[in-house]
C-alpha cells in the first residue's frame, strides 16, 4: 500500500447509503466517498465529518477507515431549520421547525440539548410534545457528544459505546467519578480501570479500587484456577498485593470492610460470587433428591453383549448404575469403561424394556465417539438440555423425558454445566456418570466429578484388557499415572519420541511430523501446555498455518484462510456452536463488501461476520485443556522444560491419552521425567464435596 493510501484525512459529508451494517460498525459511502468504521447512532441523511485512514480494498478500491466522527452541529437559521425538518425528528414539519428556530435563534439544536426545557417555551409545541422531540434531537447528538468525553478518558470507541449503551446520557459523568464500574460490566480489566483512574486523579485507597481488585482477584481465581471460592484471608492477600504494588495504601481491615459490604459476594467459609456457591448448593440438592431412590435389580445375563465377558468389576459397575440413582463409573485407558456403558445399557433394556436411555457427553467430539463406541445415540449436554444464553429449554420445571442418563467424559464437567444437566433430570431416572479423575479437571469453575468420587456409589475400574495393553499408548499412560518413566518399544510405532532440545528444533520437527504422517487435519492434533512462548499455542500456529494462496481475513493477531483448521473458543447459543467445537474454514466471500467466513463443524456450517471472529482461534495447535474431554487419531505433543511451569504428571496424561492410534512426544527426556515426577494435585477450592 502507497504512502498516499495510508494518509490521513478529515472529509466532511452526507451519508447517502448504508452499504453494510452490523449493529454500530458499517460501510456507507459519504457522499462519493466509500467509508467504513463504528459509526453508532448515524443514519442515512446525516452529515458528517469523519477522520480516518486511506486504504486500498481489493473490491471497493480506496476507502476510508474511520477513527472518529462528528455530527456538526446546524449553525444557521437555515441548517437548524432544513435539519428538524428533514425526517430524522418525527413529528416536525417544516411549519414547526421554523417556529422553533425563530423561538430559539440559530443555535436552536445546541440550545435543545444543553436545556430540553426551552421547547416549552416555543409556541405551538406544547408540554406533552415537547419532551418526545429534545428526546429525538438528544438521541440524534448527545451520543457523540457522551462518546468524545468517554474516549478522551482513554476509552476505546466499542468500549465507549457499550458504556453509552449501559448508563445512558450521564456515561461519562458516571465513568468520570468511577471508573472501576467498567470492571462490573466486563467492559475492561482492572488494570485497565487503575490507568484511568489514575489519570482522573482518583486516590488509591479509594472503595471503588478495593472492589474492584476484589471482584478481579475473585473472577481470576473462578475463570483461570477453576476455584469456586477462596479462603478469605488468600482472597486478602491477593488484593492487598494487587493495590499496594506501588505503595502501601490499603490495610488489610480496609479491604475487609468493603468486602463485607459487596452485596454480590456470599461470606460463608470463604468468599464466592453468589452465584457460584448458589450453583453448588444445587447441584448437591440434585444429588441427593437422586442418591434417594434405590432401584431393585435382577442379576447380570453373562451374555449381555454379544462377544463380551464382563469382569467382575465390570458386573458390580453395571448392579451399581442400576440400583442407584446417582453413581459414578472411574478409570482409566483401556479399562473397559465404553464396554461396561454397553453393558449398563443391555441391563437397563433387559429388566425396562420400554424405558428411555439417553446418552451424552460435553463436547460433540466425545458425543460422537459415545455413538461409535455403543451403537447408541448420544448428544452434547447442550443441545440435550437446550441450553440459551438465559438458562436451558430443560430444567426443574421441564425435565428430560428419560429413565437412564450416562454422562460420559464428566471430568470435563464444571458446575455451570453439571447444575444445568442435574437439574434437568426427572426423580425416576437413574444417572450414571463416566469419566478418569486423573485428567485434568474441567476448564469451568469446579471439580464436579472429584467431589462427588465416594459420596455417591462409585466404582473403579483398573484392570487393563490383554488388547488394550497391546498399545504402548495405553500402557505408558498407566505408567505415567503411577510415577513411573515411560517405556518405547522401537518395533512399535505408536508411541514416538523424538529427542530435540533447542526449542527451534522442536518446533520445525513438529512441522515436519504434522505434514509427513498419514493423518487428515481433523484426526491429528498439536497439543501444547501453554499459550505463550516459542512453543505455545500462539507460535506454533502461525508456523504450522504458513501462508496459503486466495481469499484470507486477518482479524487482531490471527489471520483465517480457507483450508484452516480453527476452534470455536465460547459458547454460542444462537450458532449453535459451543467452546472447543472444531472445524474446518470452508469459505471465505464478500456480502455487501464484508467479509463473512463459513466454518464447517461435522455436518454443520456457520457463517461469521467480522463481528463474530473474536469467537474464533487457528487450531492447528490448541492447548491440553482446551481439547481434554477430545481423541484424535494421532497427536503431537512438545514435551520441554520451557513449559516448567506446566509440566506435571495430569497434564502429560491427560495429553497422552487423546491419542487413539499414535502419539509423538517431541523434546527432552529431562522434562518428561520432570512431568512425571512432579505429581502436584491441581487443588480447588470447591464447596460442593463438603456439602454432600
Amino acid at each position: 500500500m502507497s504512502q498516499a493510501a495510508q494518509a490521513e484525512a478529515t472529509l466532511t459529508g452526507i451519508v447517502r447509503r448504508f452499504i453494510y451494517r452490523s449493529g454500530d460498525f458499517g460501510i456507507f459511502r459519504l457522499d462519493d466517498t466509500i467509508a467504513l468504521g463504528e459509526v453508532p447512532g448515524v443514519n442515512e441523511g446525516d452529515k458528517l465529518t469523519v477522520t480516518g485512514k486511506w486504504e486500498n480494498h481489493p473490491k471497493f478500491g480506496r476507502q476510508l477507515r474511520v477513527k472518529s466522527w462528528e455530527k456538526p452541529l446546524p449553525a444557521t437559521k437555515e441548517a437548524a431549520a432544513e435539519f428538524l425538518s428533514s425526517g430524522l425528528i418525527k413529528g416536525v414539519g417544516p411549519a414547526t421547525a421554523r417556529s422553533i428556530v425563530e423561538a430559539l435563534g440559530p443555535d436552536a439544536v445546541e440550545r435543545i440539548l444543553d436545556s430540553p426545557e426551552l421547547l416549552r417555551t416555543v409556541k405551538g409545541i406544547g408540554r406533552k410534545k415537547a419532551p418526545e422531540i429534545a428526546r429525538q434531537v438528544q438521541e440524534t447528538y448527545q451520543v457523540q457528544k457522551v462518546m468524545a468525553e468517554l474516549i478522551k478518558l482513554g476509552l476505546s470507541c466499542k468500549v465507549a459505546l457499550k458504556a453509552y449503551k449501559e448508563f445512558g446520557f450521564p456515561a461519562a459523568e458516571v465513568v468520570r467519578k468511577n471508573p472501576y464500574c467498567l470492571t462490573k460490566l466486563d467492559l475492561i480489566g482492572f488494570h485497565r480501570a487503575d490507568a484511568i483512574a489514575q489519570k482522573l486523579g482518583i486516590a488509591p485507597s479509594s472503595p471503588f479500587r478495593a472492589e474492584a481488585a476484589l471482584r478481579h482477584a475473585l473472577n481470576e481465581a473462578l475463570w483461570a484456577e477453576g476455584h469456586t471460592y477462596l479462603p478469605r484471608e488468600i482472597l486478602i492477600s491477593r488484593v492487598l498485593e494487587l493495590l499496594n504494588k506501588e505503595e502501601d495504601c490499603v490495610a488489610p481491615d480496609q479491604a475487609g470492610i468493603v468486602l463485607n459490604r459487596m452485596e454480590e459476594l456470599t461470606r460463608n467459609g470463604g468468599v464466592s460470587f453468589s452465584w457460584a456457591r448458589r450453583f453448588e448448593e444445587e447441584i448437591a440438592r440434585d444429588v441427593r433428591r437422586l442418591a434417594a431412590r434405590e432401584y431393585p435389580v435382577s442379576a447380570v445375563p453373562k451374555d449381555l453383549v454379544p462377544g463380551i465377558t464382563l469382569t467382575p468389576d465390570q458386573e458390580n459397575a453395571v448392579k451399581v448404575a442400576l440400583s442407584n440413582g446417582i453413581s459414578i463409573m472411574t478409570g482409566g485407558p483401556g479399562v473397559g469403561k465404553t464396554q461396561t456403558v454397553r453393558a449398563v445399557i443391555e441391563a437397563f433394556k433387559y429388566d425396562n424394556p420400554f424405558g428411555r436411555i439417553i446418552l451424552c457427553a460435553p463436547t460433540g467430539r466425545a458425543a460422537r465417539r459415545l455413538t461409535e463406541l455403543t451403537g447408541h445415540p448420544a448428544h452434547t449436554i447442550h443441545r440435550l438440555i437446550g441450553m440459551r444464553e438465559d438458562g436451558a429449554a430443560r430444567n426443574r420445571d421441564k425435565p428430560l423425558d428419560c429413565d437412564l442418563l450416562v454422562a460420559d467424559e464428566t471430568s470435563m464437567m464444571g458446575v455451570i454445566m453439571a447444575k444445568r444437566l442435574l437439574e434437568a433430570v426427572p426423580d425416576r431416572c437413574r444417572v450414571l456418570l463416566v469419566g478418569d479423575s486423573d485428567q485434568l479437571p474441567s476448564i469451568e469453575p469446579g471439580n464436579v466429578l472429584r467431589d462427588l468420587l465416594d459420596r455417591v456409589p462409585t466404582v473403579r475400574l483398573t484392570k487393563i484388557f490383554r488388547q488394550a495393553a497391546a498399545s504402548q499408548i495405553i500402557a505408558n499412560a498407566h505408567r505415567i499415572n503411577k510415577g513411573e518413566m515411560v517405556r518405547i518399544d522401537r518395533y512399535q510405532d505408536d508411541f514416538v519420541f523424538l529427542e530435540r532440545e533447542d526449542p527451534e528444533d522442536i518446533a520445525e520437527c513438529i512441522k515436519t511430523w504434522a505434514e509427513k504422517l498419514p493423518y487428515g487435519p481433523m484426526d491429528l492434533q498439536v497439543l501444547s501446555p501453554m499459550r505463550k512462548g516459542p512453543l505455545g499455542t500462539i507460535e506454533l500456529n502461525r508456523l504450522l498455518q504458513g501462508e496459503k494462496p486466495g481469499p484470507k481475513v486477518k482479524y487482531g493477531q490471527y489471520t483465517f484462510h480457507v483450508g484452516d483448521k480453527v476452534i470455536h473458543t465460547r459458547n454460542n447459543y444462537v450458532k449453535g456452536v459451543m467452546n472447543g467445537d472444531l472445524g474446518m474454514v470452508e469459505e471465505i466471500k464478500e456480502i455487501d463488501g464484508e467479509p463473512v467466513l463459513s466454518v464447517r463443524y461435522n455436518g454443520d456450517v456457520v457463517e461469521y461476520t467480522r463481528d463474530g471472529l473474536d469467537e474464533l482461534e487457528p487450531a492447528w495447535v490448541v492447548t491440553v485443556h482446551k481439547l481434554q474431554g477430545s481423541e484424535f487419531k494421532c497427536v503431537i505433543v512438545p514435551v520441554t522444560t520451557s513449559h516448567f511451569i506446566m509440566l506435571y504428571r495430569s497434564l502429560l496424561y491427560t495429553a497422552v491419552t487423546r491419542a487413539r492410534e499414535k502419539l509423538v512426544l517431541v523434546g527432552t527426556k529431562k522434562a518428561l521425567a520432570l512431568a512425571i515426577r512432579n505429581n502436584r494435585p491441581v487443588q480447588r477450592y470447591t464447596v460442593l464435596g463438603n456439602l454432600l
